[in-house]
């Protein structure tokens, strides 16, 4: 058995991988920092180089992700259902009308604070950008980020990339 043959063997046990993230905010234009309101705390990862989109950047996470089949409450298929297990309960089988979903935010500038994606196609359709910040949080259409920007990314000066 040639070197060759070993290595391409070896190749084959380990698949290629999306970048690792990691627990706490990116530095800099690292990656995207991904921000989740679970219950009572804030989940913050770095998501490494430019994932796109917000649902990717989540999917990229480390966090248990489960996307939904059928349309989503923003209409879109392949809708975020569940993060690290909550909502429990839901099939993932479409968004019922009225029911609380998995709402997307983004880090706006002056002054810095969380809007609303401001889109009707959900977080796939949000676009994020190395040194961006990206917010989900479980709820109703009214559903607040629990937490500020500022306390996400505590870098002095931080201020989100225009992408």
């Amino acid at each position: 058995m040639s070197i060759l043959t070993v290595l391409l063997g070896l190749v084959a046990l380990f698949p290629a991988v999306d970048p690792v993230a990691r627990t706490g905010a990116c530095e800099g234009a690292e990656g995207v920092t991904v921000a989740v309101g679970v219950e009572a705390e804030v989940l913050v990862r770095c998501v490494s180089g430019s994932p796109g989109d917000a649902r990717t950047a989540l999917e990229r996470s480390g966090l248990a992700v489960r996307l939904g089949d059928g349309p989503g409450p923003y209409g879109d298929s392949r809708y975020v259902c569940r993060v690290e297990g909550l909502p429990d309960g839901d099939p993932c089988t479409g968004h019922r009308g009225g029911a609380s979903f998995w709402k997307v935010w983004r880090a706006g500038l002056d002054p810095v604070a969380w809007r609303e994606s401001g889109t009707q196609d959900g977080p796939g359709a949000v676009r994020v950008c190395p040194g961006g910040l990206v917010g989900f949080v479980f709820g109703s259409k009214t559903a607040q980020m629990p937490v500020a920007p500022e306390r996400v990314v505590t870098t002095p000066g931080w201020l989100p990339p225009r992408c």
